[in-house]
């Protein structure tokens, strides 16, 4: 868990490009300053910063947008096999519940917000089974190159409990 919270600060930190919707004063914080932005104008800013203008109508984060990527993921998921997996991008998840916050934040009722967790829920799922089916496969390779970070820890704690279980089984021990 320490791994995963050090994974999203982490990712708060990472640049992302705005581009102000009106003009933004300099603001000065004891960790960053913000030089003041005209109407249109696109600077790199921590991702925190991002999220704070645009929540607040300040700018617009330029960087593809999560429902697009998740509906291709799922898409992607389902063309597979029952044992393949697609490739995900490493910010995946961390981008995904950063936008479910926001989304939340706007009203939980958002019949739209429940189609997106839905969405997410139905890819985790997914991936989560096809894991499961791996780890199962004693002579598959680990599929690290096919998993965010966050999947790859799972995948190696799900497959040390495997082996446990199978070497009490097998071996009695």
């Amino acid at each position: 868990m320490t791994y995963l919270k050090n994974r999203e600060r982490s990712f708060l930190m990472t640049p992302v490009k705005v581009t102000a919707r009106k003009d933004i004063p300099e603001a000065r914080l004891t960790t960053f300053t913000l030089p003041e932005l005209k109407e249109g104008s696109s600077i790199e800013v921590p991702r925190w910063v991002a999220e704070t203008l645009e929540e607040n109508g300040f700018a617009t984060r330029e960087e593809e947008s999560v429902e697009s990527e998740l509906n291709r993921a799922l898409q992607r998921e389902r063309l597979q096999g029952s044992t393949q997996l697609s490739p995900i991008k490493s910010d995946f998840y961390l981008r995904l519940k950063r936008y479910l916050v926001l989304m939340r934040k706007r009203g939980k009722a958002d019949p739209y917000y429940n189609k997106l967790l839905s969405t997410a829920s139905s890819l985790i799922t997914l991936r989560l089974s096809k894991m499961v089916v791996l780890v199962g496969l004693t002579s598959q390779p680990e599929p690290y190159s096919l998993l965010s970070p966050e999947e790859l820890a799972l995948f190696r704690e799900i497959k040390e409990l495997v082996l446990l279980w199978r070497n009490m089984t097998l071996e009695g021990d």
